[in-house]
């Protein structure tokens, strides 16, 4: 039998149906029409049934320069909850390598042209901005065949993944959208078919963007598409863990459609990596008590630092002393560890010291997209780097989609 082969057994005396998952000498585990998994003895197991799997739709292979094929939407897996299953042998989770099974767990799959291209195995705590570049140009190579992309990713890190590659695909032809999934796809309550399946819907498009698609609530009702740029994990396990930050969601699949809901830029007829990132950027989560010499020692010699300040964008004044002494060699950018409104130094004198002692606020920025952000500008554009940081280059500020600078060129899609 085939992984993903549906079929009728007889067990204990009593008929089922199921999908058979693996096995070995000794038992078998299928998951029912329940949902639900069971590894059953094979002697206690008689199958009456077993149904035929058809032609399968997804191109297994990769066309000969080692990329997906040609028009078509190319799935390139690097990992994650969402790139495995169990290994019902030993109970631990183990990547997937063939998703053929999702043409027997997906809607309609049939209908769309898929690709598939395993690009990595990694944990998303373990990916860094080497990885980034990496992701960025599988994705390049397959938009180079006229190809949309949606990249399989661990959930843990999906935000600075997906905000690392939209800030350097400053043209792109195709969307490229982010998904993961919170319970494996061999699970009961898994996520990963239905935040697939809105992948491909939104994949199929007309858009310009990175995003990231993952269920709206914890039913199995619809998936959100989130701008790369906003976008934050909110919860540990829930499967609406994530959340578009001060905006609305660009769009939303329920019910076999999708609805826009935001705009969303529109596609070039080019394309425009800079694969290039500095990796000398802090990020430093400021809290009360927190030692001069702590702070200093993780400013020093840094390109920029990206401050999470309280409130409107606040430190003590023992920090303020230590900005004052590095700023004329470090960037100092003040985000807030609020989820929502905007950083404003003004109110306070205690923000009006910071920005004195060389802070710039940096409006309602996530921090970890200012991180990312700052890797890009340093990288790329360090004559105008402290300038574009405060910029709106991808929809990161609240006037999404308005700015000139490098990349932001994007016309809205109304």
């Amino acid at each position: 039998m085939l992984i993903g082969q549906k079929i009728d057994f007889l067990y204990k005396e009593q008929e089922y149906t199921g999908t058979y998952i693996s096995s070995n000498e000794n038992t078998i585990t299928v998951k029912l029409e329940s949902g639900y998994n069971i590894t059953m003895n094979r002697k206690d197991l008689t199958i009456r049934k077993e149904y035929k799997i058809e032609e399968n739709p997804i191109q297994k292979s990769v066309s000969e320069n080692g990329v997906c094929g040609d028009s078509g939407i190319c799935i390139l897996t690097t990992g994650g909850t969402i790139g495995s299953s169990v290994d019902y042998k030993t109970g631990a989770v183990k990547p997937v390598k063939d998703i053929s099974y999702l043409y027997n767990y997906v809607p309609n799959i049939s209908q769309f042209k898929l690709y598939h291209e395993n690009i990595d195995n990694i944990l998303s705590e373990n990916v860094n901005a080497e990885k980034w570049i990496k992701f960025a140009r599988k994705a390049r190579d397959a938009m180079k065949n006229e190809n949309s992309v949606i990249i399989f990713h661990g959930t843990d890190t999906m935000q600075y993944s997906a905000s690392a590659l939209s800030f350097m695909f400053e043209e792109q032809t195709k969307p490229i959208i982010f998904t993961g999934s919170q319970r494996s796809s061999d699970r009961p309550s898994s996520d990963a078919f239905l935040n697939i399946e809105g992948s491909i819907h939104f994949a199929s498009m007309d858009f310009g963007e990175v995003g990231i698609a993952m269920h709206s609530g914890t039913s199995d009702d619809s998936v959100s598409l989130h701008r790369a740029t906003r976008t934050r994990k909110m919860h540990t396990s829930r499967r609406d863990a994530f959340l578009s930050i001060d905006e609305s969601t660009m769009a939303l699949y329920t019910h076999g459609s999708v609805n826009k809901k935001a705009k969303m830029g529109k596609g070039s007829e080019n394309i425009v990596l800079k694969d290039r990132l500095d990796t000398n950027i802090g990020l430093i989560y400021f809290y009360p008590g927190m030692r001069e010499e702590d702070f200093y020692n993780l400013s020093y010699n840094k390109k920029a630092v990206i401050i999470l300040g309280t409130g409107l964008g606040h430190t003590s004044g023992e920090i303020i002393s230590v900005i004052r002494k590095l700023s004329k060699e470090t960037a100092f950018f003040m985000t807030s560890q609020c989820i929502y409104g905007n950083v404003n130094m003004n109110v306070y004198s205690t923000g009006r010291e910071l920005m004195k002692a060389g802070t710039i606020p940096l409006g309602n920025m996530l921090a970890e997209t200012a991180m990312v952000k700052a890797m890009y500008l340093a990288a790329n554009y360090p004559d105008d780097f402290v300038e574009l940081m405060q910029k709106n280059l991808r929809g990161e500020l609240e006037d999404v989609l308005k700015s000139n600078a490098p990349g932001s060129h994007r016309e809205p899609v109304p």
